[in-house]
């Protein structure tokens, strides 16, 4: 009778900390609000990221950024850096709290997407006219507060379960996120190419503000882990 005194749904080899129970707590709590309060919005998201007509509608209805959302916009940033810290401790040894790593990683991200906001303005400027831009940074935080809110799960389940099971997670959710990151992309850089935007802005946008910062984000995080 004695294994019906011991506890079974939570493996002993996992990577939930006592912090990340609150983080947890937290968006869950505020997305149940939001789905309370703006019951619409939610399904707006997904509809959005299923349709470009219903997206351009949205556009003329709402801000780019509408103030109803800007929490999804911060909980973006948490469900990316508790990924990449969770990701950390499966791959890397820890040289100190992950909680510090958590908050690095996702000052990281606002600090990213806020360059990227403002370089889409600049560039605006540089070239003296929309170029369909407006549609591109739409799309570009659309698709963060979906992220937002489909990744959530993963992280949960990576941080409960067995250790062993975390790179299959990290691996479904990597690869969930590429392809959405991809498509945001390729379709933006294609809704450019049919409105005559010159092949140059498209090609230095994606560079510098799609790959380099991934690829600045990469060669950090390498480096931490061989210091």
């Amino acid at each position: 009778m004695t294994f019906l005194l011991t506890p079974t749904l939570r493996p002993e080899e996992n990577l939930l900390q006592d912090w990340m129970v609150l983080l947890f707590v937290l968006s869950l709590s505020f997305i149940a609000y939001f789905n309370t309060v703006y019951p619409t919005k939610i399904r707006n998201i997904f509809k959005a990221f299923r349709s470009d007509i219903f997206m351009r509608q949205l556009m003329r209805e709402e801000n780019i950024l509408p103030r109803t959302h800007v929490y999804l916009t911060f909980q973006h940033a948490a469900v990316l850096g508790l990924f990449v810290d969770l990701a950390y401790q499966v791959y890397f040894p820890q040289p100190f709290a992950s909680w510090l790593f958590f908050l690095i990683c996702f000052g990281g991200i606002l600090v990213m997407y806020g360059i990227k906001w403002l370089a889409i303005y600049a560039v605006k400027w540089l070239a003296d006219g929309d170029f369909t831009l407006t549609e591109y940074r739409y799309r570009t935080f659309a698709l963060n507060r979906l992220l937002a809110i489909s990744a959530l799960p993963f992280v949960v389940l990576l941080s409960i379960t067995d250790r062993g099971w975390a790179p299959w997670f990290i691996g479904a959710l990597g690869i969930l996120m590429t392809l959405l990151i991809i498509w945001r992309i390729l379709k933006g850089a294609w809704t450019a190419f049919t409105n005559n935007v010159p092949l140059f802005y498209i090609f230095f946008y994606i560079c510098t503000l799609e790959i380099l910062p991934v690829w600045m984000g990469i060669v950090w995080i390498t480096k931490i882990a061989q210091a």
